[in-house]
This record gives structure tokens, C-alpha cells and sequence, in this order.
């Protein structure tokens, strides 16, 4: 309890002094190189934390964060990823506490008429990881902005995948669950694929989810049946109320 309170009290006494952008990354970077500079696997999940609180206050305390380069944040390894009509942004990161297995973190930042909010994407139990996002596509469809957040997993030197993640901003609050995927399954928030990162170690030029906003088409890597990436595509097109594939 007494860390606890230590660590409101430095954090809110910091922010006092952090109003400027540069002040505000300053202090956040201060407190992201520590997650990275100690191997103790007790201080990272400290570190983790306090970069996490920090985050997650700074984003929602000042609006104009939302369209604040991080430079230095993002050259020490912090993802950052912007919708382009700037309502959405989710901050990822490695929490240097898995080996070849990576573990991710994240902050949703998202706007609502003049206010921004946040969100902590943190593990719900011990061994979890969370996403690491690192691109968001938006359309509009029906007077509603969807938007498509593809994500990168990382479970071994060869167990590697990828997907799309569909969250909308509703009544003034982010839904991580918008279901407009149709499937043979159901309707679905999230597409998700796995593969031997050896199938594609040799490639220059490595397949990602692609959104066309033209024609409102979603392309998904096709991994074959031997666990090995293709050259091949599966797509989904939107139509009137759902993303549905698009037969070849």
C-alpha cells in the first residue's frame, strides 16, 4: 500500500512539471528504458507497470497526445498506431519478460468530440500476452466508423502469426469486439493466422493483412495446410452490413 502511494505521489507531483510534449515524452521515456535496462523479472513487471499508469494518464490527461510523433519512443521500440481520421491510437510494446515467447502491451487512446480516453490492453492472468498492433485501416459504412486493427503474435523463433481486430467507437466508448466479419463459424470481431516463420525467412518482402479502401477489401495471408506461409491471399470484401469472403 505505502509503494503504492509513493508511486501516485511521484507520479501525479511528475506531471505537474510534464505539460509540455517534450517534457511529457521525456518522462515517459524515462520510464520505458527501465523496462528494457533490467533483467530482474520482479522490476520489469514494476517497470511495466509504472509505464503503463504513466501512458495511460498522459494520454488521457492531454488531448493532443493523440497526434504526438513519440519519436524518441518509437526509435526505443514503442509501436505506435494512428487512424487516419485521428479518433483512434494504440501504443504497443515488448514488456522484456518472455524469452523467444514475446509479451506485448498495450494503451488505446481514443477520441470523443474534444475528450480522449484510454484504455490499459494488460495480460488478465500471469503468462498472458497480449497483441501487438501495429497498423489500423478505417472505413465508413452506415453513418459508422469501423476500424481495422491488424496485430502481430510472436510465440517462438518459428511460431509466428498475425490478424485484424475490429473495434468501432459507439456512444462515446471503444468496442474492441465489433462483430462484421461473416463466417462459416458466425459472425466474428477477429480474423487470426498462424504460420513456421522458416516458410518465409528467405523472402524479401513478407505478407501483411492489406485493407483497400476503394473497394473495401480485406486480404489475409493463406498459410497452407502444412503450417507454411503462401504467396496467396484470402479475401474478404465488405457489403452492406458485413465483410464476407470473397470466393476465388
Amino acid at each position: 500500500m505505502k509503494q503504492l502511494f509513493t508511486f501516485l505521489f511521484l507520479l501525479f507531483n511528475g506531471v505537474l512539471f510534464a505539460q509540455t510534449p517534450e517534457a511529457i515524452e521525456a518522462d515517459l521515456l524515462n520510464a520505458f528504458k527501465k523496462i528494457d535496462g533490467d533483467k530482474n523479472q520482479d522490476k520489469i513487471f514494476e517497470f511495466n507497470s509504472q509505464f503503463a499508469k504513466k501512458l495511460k494518464f498522459y494520454t488521457e490527461k492531454f488531448p493532443n497526445t493523440i497526434n504526438q510523433k513519440f519519436s524518441k519512443l518509437v526509435t526505443n521500440g514503442l509501436v505506435i498506431s494512428t487512424a487516419t481520421d485521428g479518433n483512434l491510437r494504440i501504443y504497443s510494446w515488448d514488456t522484456n519478460g518472455g524469452g523467444t515467447w514475446l509479451f506485448f502491451e498495450s494503451v488505446f487512446q481514443y477520441k470523443v468530440g474534444d475528450k480522449t480516453y484510454a484504455i490499459l490492453d494488460t495480460p488478465m492472468v500471469e503468462g498472458e500476452s497480449r497483441l501487438n498492433y501495429t497498423k489500423i485501416y478505417s472505413f465508413n459504412t452506415n453513418g459508422e466508423t469501423y476500424y481495422l486493427c491488424s496485430f502481430l503474435e510472436i510465440g517462438s523463433t518459428k511460431d509466428v502469426g498475425g490478424g485484424v481486430q475490429c473495434f468501432t467507437i459507439k456512444d462515446g466508448k471503444l468496442n474492441t469486439n465489433a462483430k462484421i466479419i461473416k463466417t462459416k463459424s458466425g459472425l466474428k470481431s477477429e480474423i487470426r493466422y498462424g504460420y513456421d516463420f522458416r516458410s518465409v525467412v528467405d523472402w524479401k518482402v513478407r505478407p501483411i493483412i492489406l485493407f483497400d479502401d476503394k473497394t473495401n477489401t480485406l486480404q489475409i495471408p493463406l498459410v497452407d495446410g502444412n503450417y507454411k506461409m503462401t504467396h496467396k491471399f484470402i479475401t474478404y470484401q465488405f457489403t452492406s452490413q458485413y465483410f464476407e469472403r470473397v470466393r476465388n
